[in-house]
């Protein structure tokens, strides 16, 4: 008898263990995933920051009349984003994966107008909410917003559906709420899941 009752509570004990254990374990892969998550994002916005910096030198240099980007191919060839993982999206187009979404381009220049927008494609709301609220509006230089804002030339960040900066009409400020509610679209339709930020748009 005393052997089952020492038996008993060795088996009580080892279930209480083992319930011990799996909340340790749920809670520990929660916080990974997180963990995971946050360094991802934080690789996505370092490299599309890259991006940026990149394009600011082309920029200072001048374009010449009649380029064009369009595709991964261009990004790595203006040297953008060298280090490219080209996929091809839902639209049949050649564009560079990121460690969280897509990244893909359209810049032309012909003399008279000029055009540059980039699209960053997400899967989920959660990783469009993370990368829209980065402070893109800080991270434009103020001559790439143009006027006058009744023909809307101007540039623009938006995230999903919703327009989130627009200096040419006023707006300073990016609003939480208008990110997430942009980025809702993700939710039911992932072909407008993503951060659209203009950077040209002028005669």
């Amino acid at each position: 008898m005393k052997y089952r009752n020492e038996s008993g509570r060795s088996m009580v004990e080892m279930l209480g263990m083992l319930a011990v254990i799996g909340v340790l374990s749920a809670g520990a892969l929660k916080g990974y995933s997180a963990a995971m998550f946050k360094y991802k994002m934080n690789q996505t916005i370092d490299t599309y920051n890259q991006v940026l910096q990149r394009f600011m030198e082309l920029e200072q240099k001048g374009w010449k009349e009649g380029i064009e980007i369009y595709d991964a191919e261009d990004l790595i060839k203006y040297g953008l984003l060298p280090d490219c993982q080209v996929i091809t999206d839902s639209y049949g187009t050649e564009v560079c994966k990121l460690p969280i979404g897509t990244l893909g381009m359209g810049f032309y220049d012909n003399g008279s107008y000029v055009l540059g927008e980039f699209r960053i494609y997400f899967t989920d709301s959660k990783s469009c909410i993370a990368f829209a609220s980065a402070g893109w509006e800080k991270a434009s230089p103020v001559e790439w917003w143009n006027k006058p804002a009744e023909n809307y030339q101007g540039g623009f960040i938006q995230a999903g559906s919703k327009d989130i900066y627009w200096p040419a009409e006023g707006i300073t400020e990016v609003k939480m709420s208008d990110i997430i509610e942009g980025c809702q679209i993700c939710e039911t339709n992932l072909d407008t899941c993503y951060f659209y930020h203009v950077i040209r748009n002028e005669l």
